[in-house]
């Protein structure tokens, strides 16, 4: 049994490749993912802080600081005195 899943796993890996676009979309991904973390270093900042610090509007920041929420490298700290923005840190 275990010879036989083995095989398929070499078959799909050899007659389905991943595209290009997937490829890119992973580099891009996980590029923005280290700038967010450099960014973030030990301080606890909202979403426009981070945005401002990376240089990319609000909109897609919150997409991918929830993508690493989501994948527990960052947690929420707390919410800022008007309760418009929960801050972030990293996870250590």
């Amino acid at each position: 049994m275990e010879e036989k899943k083995r095989d398929t796993f070499r078959i799909k890996r050899e007659t389905h490749s991943i595209s290009q676009k997937v490829k890119d979309q992973l580099k891009t991904y996980n590029a923005v993912k280290k700038s967010i973390i450099a960014a973030m270093g030990n301080e606890e900042l909202n979403i426009p802080q981070i945005a401002e610090k990376i240089n990319m509007n609000t909109a897609d920041t919150m997409y991918y600081v929830m993508s690493l929420l989501k994948f527990n490298i960052i947690q929420t700290v707390r919410l800022d005195d008007k309760d418009e923005f929960y801050f972030y840190k990293i996870k250590h």
